[in-house]
């Protein structure tokens, strides 16, 4: 600071300080209205000699009377007061601050008529004339017409100090800044109280005296949202004026004002009655299509809807999650499912990111109103198949694409979900059917040559839910149990061959189609089933030797010799045993005789059967 700065400080502090002791030491030796006449003549004096010196161009003398004159203005006015010149029963205190407030803003406001290049008494003008509407309003209206006030009030200052010097443009915008985010924040603030309010019945009555009446009304909240959304509007066309400092980040001012109203917005929905939270989550749903459709544009419209969306859709969440809404939160998951898939078709998300989130998105949900019991147990678990299902299909129609691996996994969770719910509901028949659903997808994606592996998870699955039927039907004959899984794995083996091995294609099928029923069938009394064994192992000998396939012929030989020799095994203690003796020798005698020969018939028909594929 300047000697003569650091002069005219101390000097109008000194001042200042003499008037205060004035008025404090001689108010019982002198009447308190002379003293507060002496008090005005003095700050008339410093006011009215601001004047002159500024047109004599001493800047700094002016400014310093104007701030003089401006402090003893205050002091003389609060001294009036609390000396008993004006008693409190005839006006309160809040109106009588108002009133003195209003008093200085305006002698400010002529002063700077007559001495518009004194900056003190612009600023003063501008600073102290946000006092007089908040004081006198207070305790007088509702809520809603004090902000709708406070609204006005900004508007008034930011077109006045527009007119004046570069510090009154800058003092007049930094405080209609300041009141005009507490007008957002009192009236946000208000509307949130309201939806807290009858979840705290503890605090009611700490609620209501906040608000200065009933915190859960439902028409002083409708109004203060009216009016904080038109600030909202309103601040939005002032920046369309007035421009924020350049150091603020782009479409700063605008984000500001719609994040307060969506807010309010989003707090004030889900007090309607009925409806209130569904229109919460409708608006969210509504404002990020919107936010997905728009093309990608600079400007301020794209940040205001991604801002608005995402203020009123978190709020919307963290109200479901405090009030366990488990339908809403269901519905959501959905929602965000599906506007996952938008933003993927808008390429706004990667398909692999986007396919994750919609199917772990509608796993969650269908859990979720399962837990709320709008869905059953079985309705859940068919559901989450069906999911599961669909995921690997999906992941069937790009295969060696970055999106594939990022399918199997979600498809994995839904069906192990799927199963652990059916567990709980059915383990039997339940169980069969999500992993039927489970393996539909996975044959028709093992059909892909490079995910033949499929093939073998889909067969494990197919047997798993045969099993489960079977239990579930309480079936007892082995057959249930073993042939349509045979089946299903003949049928794979049939659908993944190409070069390998009849063994690795058609062994696994062949084998416990035929083996158990072969094993079992020991009786005469079974024979039907060993009717159908034999049969079933003639055929396969033929189509083994049709295709020169070694695995249908060495099994189907295999259930030959077993029935064979189990029949004379129980045939045998009936036959005389001189026709055994016979029969042996006579055995013996043959082979013994063309010996030669039966060892090169035996040598040619291993290789035969080693040449079988």
């Amino acid at each position: 600071m300047s000697p003569q700065a650091t002069l005219l400080g101390l000097g109008v502090l000194l001042l200042l300080a003499a008037g205060v002791t004035f008025l404090a030491v001689t108010w019982d030796s002198l009447p308190v209205a002379i003293q507060a006449s002496i008090i005005a003549a003095l700050a008339a004096i410093a006011l009215t000699g601001a004047v002159p010196a500024s047109r004599r161009k001493l800047n700094g003398t002016a400014e310093a009377l104007a701030i003089l004159g401006c402090g003893l203005l205050t002091v003389d006015l609060y001294g009036a007061r609390e000396l008993g010149l004006i008693p409190p029963s005839a006006i309160d205190g809040l109106t009588y601050a108002g009133l003195a407030a209003g008093v200085v803003a305006a002698i400010n406001l002529l002063m700077s008529r007559f001495a518009p290049k004194v900056i003190t008494f612009g600023v003063a003008t501008v600073i102290v004339g946000q006092l007089p509407l908040p004081l006198i309003l207070a305790d007088r209206v509702d809520l809603a017409p004090y902000l709708l006030g406070l609204l006005a009030q900004v508007v008034v200052t930011l077109l006045w100090s527009a007119k004046g010097t570069h510090v009154i443009r800058i003092t007049g915008s930094i405080c209609a800044g300041l009141v005009y985010s507490a007008l957002l924040g009192i009236g946000s603030a208000r509307v949130l109280l309201s939806l807290i309010a009858p979840h705290s019945p503890d605090d009611r009555s700490f609620f209501d005296n906040v608000v200065g009446g009933s915190a859960t009304a439902l028409s002083p909240v409708l109004a203060t949202t009216g009016v904080v959304c038109l600030a909202a509007l309103t601040g939005v066309g002032l920046l369309r004026k007035f421009a924020l400092p350049r150091s603020l980040p782009p479409a700063f001012g605008e984000c500001l004002c719609v994040a307060a109203a969506a807010f309010t917005v989003a707090t004030c929905l889900p007090q309607l009655p009925v409806a209130g939270r569904w229109l919460t989550t409708g608006a969210a749903t509504l404002l990020a299509i919107a936010t997905l459709l728009r093309p990608r544009r600079t400007g301020v419209l794209t940040p205001v809807l991604e801002i608005a969306t995402l203020v009123v859709a978190s709020v919307n969440l963290l109200t479901c999650l405090a009030l366990e809404d488990l339908v809403q939160l269901g519905l959501i998951s959905a929602i965000v499912a599906a506007l996952s898939l938008l933003a993927v078709w808008r390429k706004r998300l990667p398909a692999s990111t986007g396919a994750i989130t919609a199917s772990l998105a509608t796993q969650l949900a269908i859990l979720l109103v399962l837990a709320d019991g709008l869905f059953s147990d079985w309705t859940s678990a068919i559901a989450l198949a069906v999911v599961g299902g669909f995921t690997i299909a999906l992941a069937c129609l790009h295969v060696g694409r970055p999106l594939e691996p990022a399918l199997l996994g979600p498809a994995a969770s839904a069906v192990t979900i799927a199963e652990l719910v059916m567990l709980l509901e059915s383990p039997t028949t339940g169980t069969g059917i999500v992993l039927t659903i489970a393996a539909a997808p996975l044959v028709a994606y093992g059909k892909r040559p490079a995910r033949r592996n499929a093939l073998l998870v889909a067969a494990l699955l197919l047997i798993l839910a045969n099993t489960a039927f079977v239990l579930g039907a309480d079936a007892t004959t082995i057959e249930w149990y073993t042939v349509p899984p045979a089946l299903i794995l003949l049928a794979i083996g049939l659908l993944g061959w190409r070069d390998q091995p009849s063994w690795i294609c058609l062994g696994p099928g062949l084998l416990l189609g035929l083996l158990p029923s072969a094993l079992v069938a020991n009786s005469n009394d079974e024979y039907l089933r060993t009717t159908f064994v034999v049969a079933a192992a003639v055929t396969i000998i033929l189509i083994g030797v049709r295709y020169y396939l070694q695995a249908p012929f060495i099994i189907g030989a295999a259930v030959l010799l077993k029935v064979a020799l189990w029949q004379f095994v129980e045939v045998a203690p009936l036959i005389p045993r001189w026709i055994t003796l016979a029969l042996a020798g006579l055995i013996l005698l043959t082979v013994g005789a063309t010996y030669e020969r039966r060892l090169q018939n035996a040598k040619q028909a291993a290789r035969w059967i080693t040449a079988l594929h």
